[in-house]
């Protein structure tokens, strides 16, 4: 066979079962990113199985690998795969999972590594879906139990990780001062923290449209909507994140007066977060809605619905008390200030005593630009602010980052800032021995940046808050950015095994 005609599309695959009915297919399935001898043992063992071997590749975008991977384009993977005479047929798979591609070949067995071990294969939910695809047809799943060599070790080792060289020189500077298990050792200490997250909740909502033309009688563009993703942002998000990596989340925030979204907050929160609401008079809860294109992703215009007056006496007075009563029961206080109104003069100054444990995050926005400011918090462990923030809070276009740093040191009692810098990564400046550690950015698939920061910053805050090394703190905090942002929404969220898994990919 022609290596040309092994790489089948789907109708292809439907072919495949029908053209060898009485005969065994044995299907195998993964990213084989650097092909080596372990591989070759793998598909010859997978083969003796049965009498047809199909090998379901997956294509780039759908890599769940982590930043950095693959290492080598779809079209060099299958290049190689298609001079291996013991592959009779390859197919492209365009999805996270090959439970579509069991659907339609309908294998008489599954086979996978041995790096496959017993608690992953219980707890791998995209191998759950497979492994029921499988059963619906009678279809066998197997370990082949031949030498393993790990892909990833060899790609690290030799440097080959699709990074910048930015990013291959920071992971470099971790791998020269930490050995593997000691960073992913330290991943368990964020577990054991009480983390209290305190912010203005937000909905996002995206509608995606596709675009008609101009209006017949009106200079605008018209648009027909296609669908609608409805999102928890804000300090809701932040809370979920933080209860994804903690045995103990709480959040205290503000809803509309009118309750109108109280459902969908809580059935949006995280089962194990223990929330306390308070309800803003003449406000809605704060809903941020974007219409977008839908070919393109591109966002066309926002539509946000906020009151970002101040909250009445009454209703700070509640929420002084409630912070009152719960802030000393926390290990951390993770505070994101989007500049709505909730958190006022009296508020911020409680939340400043307890500076020690404070991670703060405060963002201008085009409802608070010349309003809102960092300096109303006079004490904090970490802050976490964009350069731009930066640069407009103390008035400065020109300074470095440290020297910026030093001069807001002088305003405020802060142990360490992080400048965020969007795809240039972040700076962190320890304001007590003055050291800096630049943290490139490790994004790729950049599909929607919102949530991004406050990712980075959820994540920070809860490795420094931890004691771990900054320099894995801020590469923790890149990583998780990073991940957050190569879907539409944030409907998935990522935990401590996701993490691990990326940084072993990463890593080892």
């Amino acid at each position: 066979m022609s290596p040309k005609k092994k790489i089948l599309d789907l109708k292809g695959l439907q072919k495949v079962r029908q053209k060898f009915v009485k005969k065994k297919i044995v299907l195998c399935h993964g990213v084989f990113d650097l092909l080596h001898i372990g591989h070759i043992n793998y598909f010859k063992t997978s083969k003796e199985l049965g009498d047809v071997l199909v090998v379901s590749v997956t294509n780039d975008q759908f890599v769940n690998k982590g930043p950095g991977r693959p290492a080598f384009t779809i079209s060099n993977r299958l290049k190689f795969l298609q001079e291996i005479d013991t592959i009779d047929y390859l197919y492209l798979s365009n999805d996270f999972t090959s439970e579509k591609v069991i659907k339609n070949l309908k294998p008489n067995f599954y086979c996978k590594g041995k790096d496959y071990s017993i608690a992953q294969i219980k707890n791998d939910k995209n191998l759950k879906k497979e492994t029921i695809a499988l059963k619906s047809f009678r279809g066998k799943f197997r370990i082949i139990k031949e030498v393993n060599f790990s892909s990833s070790k060899y790609i690290n080792n030799s440097n080959l990780q699709n990074f910048s060289q930015d990013c291959k020189n920071y992971i470099k500077l971790i791998r020269k001062k930490y050995n593997f298990n000691q960073i992913v050792d330290t991943l368990d200490l964020i577990k054991k923290k009480n983390v209290l997250v305190i912010g203005e909740t937000i909905i996002d909502k995206y509608i995606t449209t596709e675009t008609i033309g101009k209006s017949g009688k009106e200079p605008i563009l018209v648009v027909k909507p296609i669908k609608e993703i409805k999102f928890l942002g804000g300090s809701g998000y932040i809370a979920n994140l933080c209860s994804s990596f903690t045995r103990n989340t709480k959040t205290i925030s503000f809803l509309g007066k009118e309750k109108s979204e109280k459902k969908f907050v809580l059935k949006n929160l995280h089962k194990n977060i223990k929330s306390e609401f308070l309800y803003k008079k003449n406000s809605p809860t704060i809903t941020k809605l974007r219409y977008l294109d839908e070919y393109k992703k591109t966002k066309i215009i926002g539509v946000y619905d906020i009151n970002d007056d101040l909250i009445s006496i009454s209703e700070e007075n509640s929420f002084y008390s409630l912070l009152k009563k719960n802030i000393n029961k926390f290990d951390l206080i993770i505070v994101a200030d989007y500049g709505h109104g909730i958190i006022t003069k009296k508020i911020s100054k409680l939340i400043s005593q307890k500076g020690n444990k404070l991670f703060l995050n405060t963002q201008i926005n085009s409802f608070n630009r010349g309003y809102h400011t960092v300096l109303k918090y006079k004490k904090m462990n970490t802050l976490v602010i964009n350069e731009g923030e930066l640069r407009f809070e103390l008035r400065d276009k020109y300074s470095s980052i440290p020297d910026l740093v030093k001069n807001l040191s002088k305003k405020i009692s802060v142990q360490k800032v992080i400048v965020t810098r969007g795809k240039l990564g972040a700076v962190l400046v320890d304001c007590k021995n003055h050291s800096v550690i630049s943290c490139p950015g490790f994004s790729q698939n950049n599909v929607d940046t919102v949530g991004a920061g406050d990712t980075f910053f959820g994540m920070c805050s809860l490795s420094i808050g931890s004691k771990i090394d900054s320099t894995i703190s801020m590469l923790i905090g890149s990583l998780c950015a990073s991940l957050s942002i190569d879907q539409q929404g944030k409907k998935n969220l990522f935990n401590d095994k996701t993490l691990k898994k990326h940084l072993t990919h990463m890593l080892k």
